[in-house]
Parts: C-alpha cells; sequence; structure tokens
C-alpha cells in the first residue's frame, strides 16, 4: 500500500513527487510531444524559438536602441541582449506555470474524473516542461557566452543553487492558482496581467541598480529583483551569491509551495463538483 504524507507535514510536496515521478515524467513528455506535433518542423521549434527571440533581442536592444548593461569588476562588458534574455530565461519558468495555472484543471478534467489518479502531480508536470524549455536556453546562453565573451565563470555550476527558490515559488503559485481557477474562471485573465507587470518589475530588461534607492526597500519586495541578479551574475560575472539571501529565499520558497499545495489538498474534493 502507498505511504502518503498528510498535506500538512511540510514536505508533503516533495514527497508527492518523489512517489509520483515516474508518472510525473511521463505526463511531462508526452505535454512536450504534443506541443509541437503536427508542425512541419516539430521538436527542432524547442530550439529555433529561443534562438529566434535572441536574434529580436540583440537586434532591439543592441542595433536599434544601442543599449549597455554595464561593465563587470573585470573590466568586461555583458552584451545588453544577452542579459535581457539571461533574465527572460529565469523568468519564464514562473510566468508559464502561473499562466497555465488557472486553467490546469479544466484542461485535465479527465484525470480528475478518475477517483485513483493523483491530481496534485498536474502542477508537478506543468513544472517539469517548463524546465525542459530553461534547460533548452540555459545551453544556448552558455554557447553564446562563450562567443561574445570568450569565458563562462565557474559559478554556472551554482545555477541549480539558483533555481531552487524559482521551483519553489512557481510550485506553490502553480497549486494555490490551479485550485482557484477551478471556482474562479475569471482567474486566467488576472494572471497574465500579473505576470507581464510582474515581468517589468522586476530586473529583466534592466539591472536592479537603476531603480532609484528610495525605491529600493519595496522594490526589494519581490523575490524576482534579488534571484534574476544572482542567476545573471553567476551566468556571466563569475558572483556567488549572497549565502543569507539565499537561505532566507529558500525559506521562503518553500513556505510558498508548503502552503499552496495545502491549499490544493483541501479544494481537492471539490473539485470534481464543479467540473
Amino acid at each position: 500500500m502507498e505511504h502518503r504524507l498528510a498535506p500538512v507535514h511540510p514536505l508533503a510536496f516533495l514527497h508527492t513527487g518523489w512517489v509520483h515521478r515516474a508518472l510525473i515524467l511521463r505526463l511531462a513528455r508526452r505535454k512536450l510531444e504534443a506541443r509541437y506535433r503536427g508542425s512541419l518542423l516539430g521538436s527542432l521549434w524547442v530550439w529555433i524559438q529561443p534562438l529566434l527571440l535572441l536574434a529580436v533581442y540583440t537586434f532591439i536592444f543592441a542595433v536599434v536602441f544601442e543599449a549597455r548593461w554595464g561593465i563587470a569588476e573585470d573590466g568586461s562588458a555583458t552584451p545588453f541582449a544577452l542579459a535581457a534574455f539571461a533574465g527572460m530565461v529565469y523568468y519564464a519558468v514562473f510566468a508559464e506555470c502561473v499562466n497555465e495555472a488557472p486553467g490546469l484543471l479544466l484542461a485535465n478534467q479527465a484525470f480528475i474524473r478518475q477517483v485513483r489518479f493523483p491530481v496534485e502531480v498536474l502542477p508537478w508536470v506543468t513544472l517539469v516542461a517548463a524546465l525542459f524549455g530553461f534547460a533548452i536556453n540555459l545551453v544556448l546562453l552558455v554557447v553564446f557566452e562563450l562567443i561574445l565573451l570568450g569565458r563562462v565563470p565557474w559559478t554556472l555550476a551554482l545555477v541549480p543553487l539558483l533555481a531552487g527558490p524559482l521551483l519553489l515559488i512557481t510550485l506553490g503559485m502553480t497549486w494555490l492558482l490551479s485550485s482557484i481557477g477551478v471556482f474562479i474562471r475569471d482567474l486566467a485573465q488576472i494572471a497574465s496581467v500579473a505576470t507581464t507587470a510582474l515581468l517589468f518589475l522586476s530586473p529583466v530588461f534592466y539591472p536592479a541598480s537603476r531603480i532609484p534607492e528610495s525605491f529600493q526597500p519595496v522594490y526589494s519586495i519581490n523575490p524576482f529583483a534579488s534571484l534574476i541578479e544572482a542567476f545573471r551574475g553567476a551566468l556571466f560575472e563569475g558572483q556567488v551569491p549572497d549565502p543569507a539571501s539565499m537561505a532566507w529565499l529558500s525559506l521562503a520558497g518553500w513556505l510558498v509551495s508548503w502552503l499552496g499545495f495545502l491549499a490544493f489538498m483541501k479544494a481537492k474534493d471539490g473539485f470534481a463538483d464543479v467540473l
């Protein structure tokens, strides 16, 4: 008989992901295959889409605006398009999952009607699919960093550590919004506006240092203000993330995941009645 931790257990959401890992990977693979099924180039779009996006960024920021990001400690300059693309790559994991969350259960009603199906794994499936795109984009970032800057700092190895808080926050918000989206159908529009607003309120297209000093205390409330800067610093400038900051962000991410999972499991029994 399968052993399950009660939702109130602080590690219950991780336990769920581990116990059903084979199912999650299988569903994530099916989701990715369905995304490109029937298209002329098929899975090649996984590589083509980010390449096209990087080309557009390069043209707009480097050619049209002639923008410069800044000078690193070693005197080198990170191309603006590359820095902005890195911010987008990191933030896209959160945005993709959160935008899909309100309609996640509506799109998978067949699973909900199956009594024995662990519907709580669906946010895990969404996250794993988003992480596949993140991995592809990260490879492209490293390749272009080598081409344009001629080096990759050793702090690239810290990217998995920097991804931890991102994954926890994303999972928690996906559980929360997917459970609410069953009962409030307008949530999809709200989530779309919110993720767009947060995109411009995060240091994606600009460094956090551009924010006036008087607004920094408020700006720092946004976890992506620190996370994206740390990700970019490790990727391009060889900067080691601040341990205290990462510890607090990881703790906050764990709390978001746990509470989101708890809310989902509390609402779970009512999904079938509404759908």
